[in-house]
């Protein structure tokens, strides 16, 4: 769990040392969101590195993805953490989901290898401690 924290701590900061750390160099990204006509998109894949280097850049506005009710599965090499989201933009709410990451013990360290996010602007049933965190 503190490769998760250390995550999105990175992101809200700024602060992409805390999180390339913790990526295999081959992992991947991927979102699911909707078509203008409602039915599901698979984003493409994507490496790591724009994201990094977006999270890097200056803002004027502070990324805050918010997260709770952990799931985690693991064995000895392979580990999946599920989690609701909420994404804020300083205090305003921009999209909801849930977080899929996929970790893998290489090397007896744990490194996330995928990551696959859903993103909703309507439904979201986020939590009062969630809200006012």
């Amino acid at each position: 769990m503190t490769i998760i924290t250390d995550v999105f701590d990175g992101m809200r900061t700024s602060d992409t040392s805390l999180m390339i750390r913790h990526f295999h160099e081959d992992a991947v990204m991927q979102s699911i969101g909707s078509n203008k006509d409602g039915t599901n998109k698979l984003s493409p894949t994507s490496l790591p590195e724009g994201w990094f280097n977006a999270v890097a850049q200056p803002k004027a506005q502070i990324w805050d993805e918010r997260t709770w009710n952990y799931q985690l599965q693991f064995d000895d090499k392979l580990a999946t953490v599920w989690m609701d989201y909420a994404f804020y933009i300083d205090k305003s709410l921009s999209h909801c989901g849930v977080n899929s990451f996929t970790l893998a013990k290489i090397d007896d360290v744990w490194k996330i290898i995928y990551i696959i996010d859903t993103r909703n602007r309507d439904n979201c049933n986020i939590p009062q401690h969630i809200q006012h965190h």
